[in-house]
């Protein structure tokens, strides 16, 4: 992924931390040009970045043989859309004559970003190519080349490039590539699975399945590959402990188990461990509604009625999230005011909504990965209005 956001930010921290004020300008320069400069950077940090472009403007005016102003205002250009105007800039950068190796390195990867915003892929790669030996080990070299190949459709090379980087880059950044891989890898064997590629799927899922990143999410993933393979009973096995192994993913179980019940009838088996559960402090409200449709279906209302009496006035036990538990109600009392009011109410639809927090992009299904921002881990369910509903 590029989040844009760190990159810009590191940009400007980079262009401090390289003593602008001899780098940019020499130590003979008059003060207004470097107190201009560094005044250009902070408005860029405080999120005014028209500002920020007028200043880095005024500044290139003043002193037209500095490079890291024409640098910054390319990547200023690029992150308000206009990328077009920025790979000029940079572009230019790079015929100048004695640029020192690391400029060329900094300007390579800022014209690399520049064309990969364009969507010119083959171009993006033709750049990053002259790069690999200088900048190998950097690690944004390694995600705007994760950037290019996966715009240009190159899955299997984007994720043996995610791999090969935390080999390359230093050990404080290891850890973000294995994550990135694990869950680019997860996400491509859920897309598998979806298209009915269980072979591609299992593959993907072996990939990474002995790395301790991918622990939390292997359970599901495995759960999911044994129901598409027909072994219901094992795929219950798996979601259902798969579903204690970490509260912060108890909403990525619940729906592929309920999937599950509902295929293979294995209700009273699930309830010990959805009890256990909902004792968590993190259990979420739509695991306590399901909760309370399975002692439902077992006939022990009594059971039920007592779980959400526990659970009473906690801010996330809404109508709308009881919706399921109400309506069975309601069907039983078809002469009742109760019932004639809910005929009344246009319920919410129950639709789960997974929403991209960096770019908004909505799934119906879980992702581990976002193909729009190439973000990773940046899917969080949204409200589900009817959730946990197993009738």
């Amino acid at each position: 992924m590029i989040d844009w956001l760190p990159l810009a930010l590191g940009a400007v921290v980079v262009g401090v931390a390289i003593f602008v004020l001899w780098s940019v300008f020499g130590g003979g320069r008059k003060a207004e040009q470097q107190d201009l400069y560094l005044l250009a950077l902070e408005r860029w940090i405080e999120g005014d970045l028209a500002e920020a472009a007028q200043l880095l403007t005024k500044v290139i005016d003043q002193n037209p043989d500095a490079v890291d102003p024409y640098l910054q205002l390319g990547n200023l250009l690029r992150l308000q859309g206009q990328a077009g105007k920025a790979a000029i800039l940079h572009r230019g950068l790079t015929v100048r004559n004695q640029l020192p190796r690391t400029k060329k390195v900094a300007v390579g990867l800022a014209l690399a970003e520049d064309l990969i915003s364009l969507e010119r892929w083959q171009e993006a790669g033709q750049v990053l190519d002259t790069l690999a030996r200088e900048a190998s080990g950097r690690p944004q070299y390694w995600q705007i080349r994760f950037a290019q190949q996966f715009g240009q459709g190159d899955l299997p090379d984007a994720a043996r490039t995610l791999k090969k980087a935390a080999r390359k880059v230093p050990e404080r950044d290891r850890n973000w590539f294995d994550k990135a891989y694990v869950s680019f890898q997860l996400d491509r064997a859920l897309e598998h699975l979806r298209s009915g590629e269980t072979a591609d799927a299992r593959a993907r899922f072996r990939d990474v399945e002995k790395m301790p990143h991918a622990q939390q999410r292997v359970g599901l993933v495995a759960a999911l590959l044994a129901a598409a393979e027909q072994d219901t009973a094992g795929a219950v096995e798996l979601a259902s402990s798969g579903l204690l192994a970490d509260s912060a993913e108890l909403e990525l179980f619940l729906p592929v188990l309920r999937d599950l019940l509902l295929e293979s009838g294995q209700f009273s088996r699930t309830i010990p461990i959805l009890e256990r559960a909902c004792q968590g402090k993190e259990s979420p409200p739509s695991l306590w509604i399901s909760l309370a449709l399975l002692y439902e279906k077992v006939g022990q209302r009594d059971q039920a009625l007592r779980l959400l009496e526990s659970k009473a006035r906690r801010p996330g036990l809404t109508p709308d999230v009881a919706a399921p538990f109400l309506r069975k109600l309601a069907t039983e009392a078809p002469d009742t005011d109760f019932h004639r009011v809910w005929e009344f109410l246009a319920l919410p639809h129950p639709v789960s909504r997974w929403t991209c927090s960096s770019c908004g992009r909505q799934e119906k299904n879980l992702r581990w990965f976002c193909p729009a921002c190439r973000g990773f881990d940046t899917y969080a369910m949204g409200t589900q209005s009817a959730a946990g509903d197993f009738t």
